[in-house]
């Protein structure tokens, strides 16, 4: 099993041992050997990947909101991403053999990725005392000649990811008849021998690639059959994403005469249909969300926006209406969504306003409203959105509670109400371009997807408004104005009464 790695890590010498907690090697130019922590991650061994830059001299900086650490020297540049398994040297993409991964405020790197890179040279030895970890998923890559680049399978706690790498952006299908998973690319190129793998992982048997004359396919042999795999490609890594879930069993409709006893026994069941609304108004307390060019707060104006809701919904219907903070409060990212499990919402819509830095053309021009669901982000301006909403992180006790924002996406595969969210994304679109009277337009189609905590592991329909932006003088101003915060609260009402109505018989 070959992979391509970087020239920088031949500056190593030979002889790293892993010992207990830490890791010691030689670096050239260096009279005293490097001692370097590690920790244990489960049962794969990290070591921490800044300390380990910056004795190769290289000036190292994270940016927050786009989860990467810049590290430069001379004219190498490295970008690494958190949880992700990808990095680029000077614009060229590699791959490790595993994510990389925050703890606190520390990056770390899996022990065996050292191990694969001394196998590549002979100028950095790694000791034979450092095994790699039975548990890294295993990894096929070919030379970046060809169209599919690499092939990486991995077990998740709901399902199975299947991550494909290209070199170039070309039109695929996905095809799923059990036991096979075929995607196909239309021009593309493949390596047959270097993408092929028998070890089974998760609902995968094994993976194999095929070249015929004007196409390249990746088939997997699934050993269960899987619901209809969700798919995300990521234009700017040109990553394909397919989760894959074990199709669930639907239970055998109760007899008659199971019902009778039922029914005898005093046992009825509540109607069904939309009952409790959970409203979260985002940020609160210590944490101000965006702030506006004269200091409209957004904590401010969607804490206005969720109560007119509240009240509107309260006075005229019949919903149970909830909100996770009714005053100045600082609520934890994953506490909203609790709150919405344990009062067993049957939808959950967090509201929030947008703020975006740089010149003041760019805040000019730079407006709109847009609606979200939880997935994969399509494009960088929405990934750019949710990480500036997911970086309240940051003021939480313990931030590193937060793993993999990639492993959302699996999250989501168990995500019973994908469908539901979308529509309501729709609906909430429709409400907003007919009650803001083309005062606020709607950024883009309206409607977007991206990697939201505040979405992460709610078990109903959700959504995430964002009603303008704060850093726009005209929209801030709007947005501070009671009266229009009425025609957002009137525009969020009548969606939400829609998805009742529409829902009716039950989601």
């Amino acid at each position: 099993m070959k992979l391509r790695f970087c020239s920088i890590f031949l500056l190593f010498l030979a002889s790293l041992i892993a010992a207990g907690s830490e890791v010691t090697f030689s670096i050239k130019g260096k009279s005293e050997p490097v001692t370097i922590s590690t920790i244990e991650n489960g049962n794969i061994q990290l070591i921490a990947l800044v300390p380990l830059l910056e004795n190769l001299s290289f000036q190292c900086s994270w940016d927050k909101f786009t989860n990467k650490l810049f590290c430069t020297r001379l004219n190498q540049k490295i970008v690494f991403t958190q949880d992700s398994r990808f990095f680029t040297l000077n614009a060229t993409v590699y791959q490790l053999p595993g994510e990389i991964v925050r703890k606190g405020a520390a990056l770390y790197l899996p022990v065996t990725a050292l191990s694969l890179i001394s196998s590549l040279t002979t100028e950095f030895a790694i000791d034979d005392d450092v095994p790699p970890k039975k548990d890294i998923p295993p990894v096929v890559a070919a030379s970046s000649k060809y169209t599919v680049s690499s092939a990486v399978l991995e077990k998740k706690q709901n399902g199975t990811l299947l991550t494909l790498v290209l070199t170039d952006s070309v039109p695929f299908d996905c095809t799923y008849f059990y036991p096979n998973l075929t995607i196909n690319f239309l021009g593309g190129t493949v390596d047959p021998k270097a993408l092929h793998q028998k070890e089974r992982v998760g609902l995968a048997d094994s993976l194999f690639a095929l070249q015929y004359k004007k196409s390249a396919q990746i088939s997997v042999i699934l050993n269960r059959e899987i619901e209809d795999p969700l798919i995300d490609y990521i234009q700017d890594t040109k990553t394909l994403l397919i989760a894959l879930r074990q199709k669930k069993v639907k239970p055998k409709p109760a007899s008659s005469q199971t019902k009778s006893r039922t029914a005898l026994a005093g046992g009825n069941d509540l109607p069904s249909g939309l009952k409790t609304v959970v409203l979260d108004p985002g940020h609160g307390g210590k944490d101000p969300g965006a702030i506006g060019i004269t200091g409209v707060k957004e904590k401010d104006v969607v804490l206005a926006i969720t109560l007119k809701v509240r009240d509107l919904l309260k006075k005229n219907s019949n919903l149970k209406v909830l909100c996770t903070r009714d005053k100045d409060v600082f609520i934890p990212l994953s506490d909203r969504t609790k709150f919405a499990n344990n009062n067993k919402a049957d939808f959950f819509i967090s509201i929030h306003a947008d703020a975006v830095p740089g010149t003041a053309k760019r805040k000019h021009t730079t407006k709109g409203y847009k609606i979200y669901f939880l997935s994969q982000a399509k494009n960088e301006e929405d990934k750019l959105v949710a990480m500036r909403e997911n970086a309240v992180i940051e003021l939480e006790e313990k931030p590193q509670n937060y793993t993999s924002l990639q492993n959302v996406l699996i999250d989501l595969a168990g995500n019973e109400f994908l469908k539901e969210s979308q529509e309501f994304c729709i609906l909430l679109d429709q409400k907003f371009d007919a009650s803001l009277d083309k005062r606020i337009n709607k950024l883009h189609l309206g409607v977007g997807q991206a990697n939201f905590w505040v979405l992460n592991g709610a078990f109903m329909p959700s959504v995430l408004v964002e009603t303008g932006f704060l850093s726009n003088s005209d929209e801030e101003r709007l947005l501070a104005d009671k009266k229009f915060q009425d025609k957002i609260a009137m525009a969020i009402y009548n969606a939400i009464i829609g998805f009742q109505d529409m829902y009716g018989s039950g989601l």
